[in-house]
């Protein structure tokens, strides 16, 4: 049993549940207009609420003076504040370098204009004054760790990420020396190559070498329910691929956005998605509105007001809710232990989605984040388990060493989907071929310009692919069909797949001949999906790029057919699991003590979901339902979840 990350002499925190704070009658003034009676009354309806941490925050324009030297009557206000907390056994994680808040950037007048993480004058004030406030506050209790920043990026404005690393390191170390008990994290919001796929000065591959933790920050748009929905588990497997505890430090949404009803089901999907998938805790944007006529940031980012789950009046939003009652699912977890239900799916992410390597011809298409998010959220729609595959990067600027070790093992991920199949390196390609040797699955499709040197030995197919030429399919709609039941499809199951060829992403590989296995053909009596085997294992390839396909679709009927595909495949080669789930768009967790199960059923439809869950135990009983379901002799419980609902079970077997 591993050493809880989050602990203050009082307590220990499996998961963090809180907010992010200012007061809802100064705000970002909390230290100038300094209220502690206020202050008292909101850390006490946050214990009331079920809270256990929340996140001050420093302005750094109030902690120091003009000079940069610590403000003393600042000093004196935080360990008072923070005395509070002690006493109220409510743990936090202040936030050292403000500059940045509710899109505005605070700069201190001591920066004059310099390189934040490069200026040595501007390094040394900043260190002595996260390190003075260290000195004098890490005799609070309450404290359970530290934050470096509220997201530098955007106050730091820094393209050097070696220069990020080598000033993460300093500054870190130096608070290690003054509090070396503490977990630090940057607060940088964890945006990084490694997880958004765009290009940024912090290298979550380096941060993590000198941080404790990850701490993400997201408010997800775009077209997808689906990507929306899934955003929280998407950033927790693609941080936690790279090896340090992760929190969902910051999440949210104004009630100027949305319905405060809406808000509240938000709060919901993340708090249960963060805990099915791992999360050391989730805090949100943040516990109250405001009410300001003229002041900045609130006056030109009006819907900043409206974040808080208490309204002005100092009502409860319904949002407000969800806290007391995750609160107690957290308490009735306490004594059980969570484990995996199933081997997970693994998702493979090239190495040039976080680097970039010289001269690589990319195409004008540039929304990666998007083509992941998509293929997660299918896998993750279809009730598999998803573990991330991240490929090492062979760092140029680096003596072309690889960024880390490659882990693929058949035993532990049974099945590897890759979408769009294109740069791999030669390291890669050659553990491909002992994972396929070992027994391990592949599923592909199929990229325009593909680097696959060997389509005959891989994918048992003779190309008609031309060179800067792309393919595109001859009609408007595919039309598939399965000659012969095959997984969860029926004898002459029939899918219309929407095309698209205004990119050549969106293009299609001519298959001349194979010697595979054709699972589907489509209505010209080509391949759709063709399985075949190489050494040991098994590679399962579409001609079609499916998932570039999904991406750029916003009709969903078709893309359930996608999921089906995915857990034919893997339902074929994997172990049998403890319990199965069924249900578009469900998703489970699973904690055991003892011979008893506890199981946490969320869904992310926004409609009405039937469910179904399988369960693979010789003997076993439902003991407790937190919803009305039948058990259907002899091993499975069906069920009806409401959109964004959640279902509890309880059952006990050998």
């Amino acid at each position: 049993m591993t050493e809880p990350l989050f602990k203050t002499k009082e307590n220990t925190f499996p998961f963090l549940l809180g907010v992010n704070y200012w007061p809802a009658d100064s705000a970002i003034h909390m230290w100038k207009r300094w209220n502690p009676k206020i202050l008292e009354k909101d850390i006490l309806r946050m214990k009331k609420l079920g809270m256990n941490c929340f996140r001050p925050f420093l302005m750094m324009p109030d902690f120091t003076d003009e000079t940069g030297a610590v403000v003393p009557l600042m000093v004196k206000r935080l360990q008072h504040f923070l005395s509070l907390c002690d006493d109220h056994e409510i743990s936090c994680m202040p936030s050292f370098i403000v500059g940045h808040m509710s899109g505005e950037n605070w700069d201190v007048p001591w920066r004059q204009g310099k390189n934040f993480i490069r200026d040595p004058e501007v390094y040394k004030i900043t260190e002595n004054y996260i390190c003075t406030i260290v000195r004098e506050c890490q005799s609070h209790s309450s404290v359970c760790a530290w934050l470096l920043s509220n997201e530098l990026p955007n106050y730091a404005e820094e393209a050097d990420s070696k220069a990020v690393a080598i000033w993460t390191e300093k500054i870190i170390g130096a608070i290690k020396k003054t509090d070396p008990h503490r977990p630090v994290s940057i607060g940088d919001g964890a945006w990084s190559p490694e997880i958004i796929g765009e290009e940024t000065a912090y290298h979550l591959r380096k941060l993590n070498r000198y941080q404790d933790f990850t701490g993400l920050h997201y408010y997800p748009r775009g077209m997808s329910p689906w990507h929306h929905t899934f955003t929280t588990a998407f950033r927790l497997a693609m941080a936690k691929a790279w090896g340090k505890p992760v929190i969902v430090e910051e999440f949210g949404t104004s009630t100027t956005l949305c319905s405060e009803e809406n808000q509240a089901a938000y709060y919901r999907s993340v708090f249960y998605s963060a805990l099915i998938n791992g999360a050391g805790g989730a805090l949100s944007w943040c516990l109250n509105d405001f009410d300001f006529t003229d002041e900045r940031p609130y006056s030109h980012h009006p819907f900043e007001e409206h974040f808080g789950i208490i309204r002005k009046d100092t009502s409860l939003k319904p949002a407000a809710r969800e806290f007391p009652a995750f609160a107690k699912v957290l308490s009735d977890l306490a004594p059980y232990q969570k484990i995996s239900s199933q081997k997970p799916v693994g998702l493979f992410i090239p190495s040039n989605y976080y680097y970039r390597y010289p001269f690589q011809f990319q195409p004008a298409f540039k929304q990666w984040y998007d083509l992941y998010l998509e293929t997660f959220s299918l896998l993750k729609r279809a009730n598999l388990d998803v573990h991330m595959v991240v490929e090492p990067a062979q760092e140029l600027d680096h003596e072309g060493k690889y960024s880390h070790t490659l882990s693929l093992n058949p035993e532990e991920i049974p099945l590897l989907i890759i979408p769009r199949m294109k740069l791999m390196t030669k390291q890669t390609r050659l553990a491909l071929d002992t994972y396929l040797q070992k027994g391990g699955t592949l599923y592909f499709s199929f990229a325009n310009d593909s680097w696959v040197p060997d389509w005959h030995t891989l994918a048992g197919i003779e190309t008609d692919c031309k060179f800067g030429v792309p393919d595109f399919y001859p009609q408007e709609t595919l039309q598939v069909t399965f000659a012969k039941a095959w997984g969860a499809f029926h004898a002459n199951d029939i899918i219309n797949i929407p095309l698209k060829h205004t990119e050549p992403e969106f293009s299609v590989c001519p298959v001349l001949n194979h010697g595979g296995i054709s699972i589907a053909e489509d209505a010209l009596r080509s391949p759709f999906l063709l399985r075949h085997s190489v050494g040991n294992g098994t590679v399962w390839f579409s001609p079609f790029p499916l998932e570039m396909l999904a991406l750029g679709s916003q009709q969903d009927d078709w893309k359930y057919h996608l999921c089906n595909i995915y857990r034919s495949i893997y339902e074929s080669v994997a172990p049998p699991s403890l319990f199965t789930l069924q249900g578009d768009g469900l998703e489970a967790g699973f904690w055991k003590k003892g011979s008893r199960y506890l199981i946490i059923i969320f869904n992310h439809d926004w409609k009405k979901v039937h469910g179904q869950l399988t369960v693979n135990l010789p003997q076993w009983k439902l003991d407790a339902s937190s919803l009305s379901c039948q058990k259907e002799v002899p091993d499975k419980i069906s069920f009806s979840l409401q959109r964004k609902g959640v279902c509890i079970l309880k059952i006990s077997g050998n």
